[in-house]
């Protein structure tokens, strides 16, 4: 099958391209022209242009594809609206209408878990989406378009990824929580009471579950949750942490009302100075304080989907890969 990758140079896309190629798929890289194409070279994947603000290049992009994984978004700790909404919203229901208008025979598109938000017990795709950030947001939004081009004949799986994590991810919210805590910057104080839940996913279980959201026949027009197979309070994950690299985790709690008051000043500093740092930031207060646990009972029975890492090994993998690229030191 002849598939286009969107993102494909991205952290997910590496992936992704890899876990096709081993299925013999043709795989092709939708890549801007800053793209750091190496790793897709290294493959022999076919190049083509693709920007999520230029229709003329998607359209040519899609051309003579069976099928579409689109995983190029918009992402970043203090995105601006508009950007969101251009990016993640409109460019998705402009690539999903080339889709219909090519005779593409499946879409295969990367949301969040974030486009549900925090959560009451244990969630499934069934739950009300109440996303607390733009991202978050953008990706509900984008689901709700495929829906209503869906009655118009687009065959199209959405996946949810929770958090991922993996070696190769140095921008995103899980590269900064390990590598800080690495860096004894994240190992003084617990937020709250701890017990809050989050839930995780190994960026390598992520692209085998677009792998198979791809082939199935039960898959179109459905909505599936690609994490691990549990949730993990924080305390459980600074002990995991510990135990990986030694440090000892916190043990001091710190109020979250006291803590966006100490993280307050911080990241109007980074603002001023232009750096990027999710672990000092008040949002981040907020969402450590309330829970993501999700069920993926629907992914496991008709995907066939089944995680094969848990956060232990995960993280053990992903902290040496930072270590030996000098991102840990």
């Amino acid at each position: 099958m002849k598939v286009l990758v969107t993102g494909a140079s991205g952290f997910l896309g590496r992936y992704v391209v890899d876990e096709l190629l081993r299925e013999g798929h043709d795989v092709f890289g939708g890549v801007r022209a800053t793209s750091n194409i190496s790793h897709l070279k290294e493959k022999g994947v076919g190049l083509v242009p693709f920007d999520l603000v230029d229709k003329d290049i998607m359209s040519s992009a899609v051309k003579g594809m069976d099928a579409v994984i689109h995983l190029a978004a918009y992402y970043t700790f203090s995105g601006k609206k508009e950007l969101y909404q251009r990016l993640n919203v409109d460019a998705t229901k402009e690539l999903a209408r080339l889709c219909l208008e090519n005779g593409i025979s499946r879409l295969v598109y990367c949301s969040s878990t974030e486009a549900m938000g925090p959560v009451d017990g244990i969630a499934d795709e069934t739950a009300p989406l109440r996303p607390v950030y733009e991202y978050g947001r953008s990706k509900a939004m984008a689901e709700a378009a495929l829906s209503e081009l869906a009655s118009k004949g687009l065959d199209h799986v959405v996946l949810r990824p929770s958090g991922i994590y993996g070696p190769h991810n140095v921008d995103d919210v899980s590269y900064w929580f390990i590598t800080s805590y690495g860096r004894r910057l994240a190992t003084k104080f617990i937020i709250g009471t701890g017990k809050n839940r989050i839930q995780f996913v190994h960026v390598a279980d992520v692209a085998r579950a677009f792998s198979q959201a791809l082939s199935s026949k039960a898959a179109k027009g459905r909505t599936y949750i690609i994490s691990e197979g549990r949730s993990y309070t924080y305390e459980e994950v600074y002990a995991i942490l510990g135990e990986i690299t030694g440090i000892p985790p916190p043990r001091l709690h710190l109020p979250p009302l006291l803590a966006k008051v100490m993280i307050a000043p911080i990241q109007s500093f980074n603002s001023i100075i232009g750096r990027k740092d999710f672990m000092y930031r008040i949002s981040t207060v907020d969402s450590v304080t309330c829970d993501r646990a999700y069920s993926i009972d629907r992914a496991r029975k008709e995907l066939g989907y089944e995680p094969r890492y848990d956060l232990r090994k995960g993280l053990r993998e992903t902290y040496e890969w930072y270590v030996e690229n000098g991102l840990i030191q």
